[in-house]
């Protein structure tokens, strides 16, 4: 129970700072689609690079525990093509769009509405596409630490460097 209540305020926490950074201004979003604002990219990629060093630290710490899922290609693949359209059309992603939603953006209700419909609909479909779609491209829970070999937490803070190192030294705003 103590871990579903540390989530909630983690969430709380990451649903503040994405309003606070202004990840749900109609502005914001159309100049990163755009790719001339650069800001909520920076800002979510502040948030992955922090995070996946987080992650790793706490597992080692015993106080998370790592679940790595099958990478389901055509189901990877799919969920992206969608996620994309969606966000597309609608300006949200499924964080902003909770955020937003929480703000009375109605707009942001629409597409948390839709995100919920999509998701029933795929669970009711699972079970016919299942064997079909997903498992014909099932690798496994594959890591690159199981293909290269090098533990996690090496990996974690490369990556984590090289993230952080590209928002804040390499990226930068273009504007017309």
């Amino acid at each position: 129970m103590s871990t579903l209540i540390i989530g909630f305020f983690i969430g709380c926490a990451f649903g503040a700072i994405l309003y606070l950074g202004g990840a749900t201004s109609y502005r914001r979003i159309l100049g990163t689609l755009r790719l001339k604002d650069m800001w909520i990219i920076k800002l979510m990629g502040t948030a992955i690079g922090v995070g996946t060093l987080g992650v790793y630290l706490l597992d080692l710490g015993g106080l998370a525990n790592m679940s790595i899922k099958p990478a389901y290609v055509w189901g990877v693949a799919i969920g992206g093509i969608v996620f994309g359209i969606g966000w597309a059309i609608s300006g949200f992603c499924p964080g902003t769009c909770v955020v937003g939603a929480s703000e009375g953006k109605k707009d942001a209700m629409f597409t948390l509405l839709g995100g919920l419909v999509g998701a029933l609909l795929f669970s009711m479909a699972y079970p016919y596409i299942e064997k079909g779609l997903i498992q014909n491209a099932n690798f496994g829970s594959i890591t690159l630490e199981s293909v290269l070999g090098v533990s996690g937490i090496y990996l974690a803070m490369a990556m984590s460097a090289g993230l952080l190192g590209l928002i804040f030294f390499v990226l930068k705003d273009r504007y017309e």
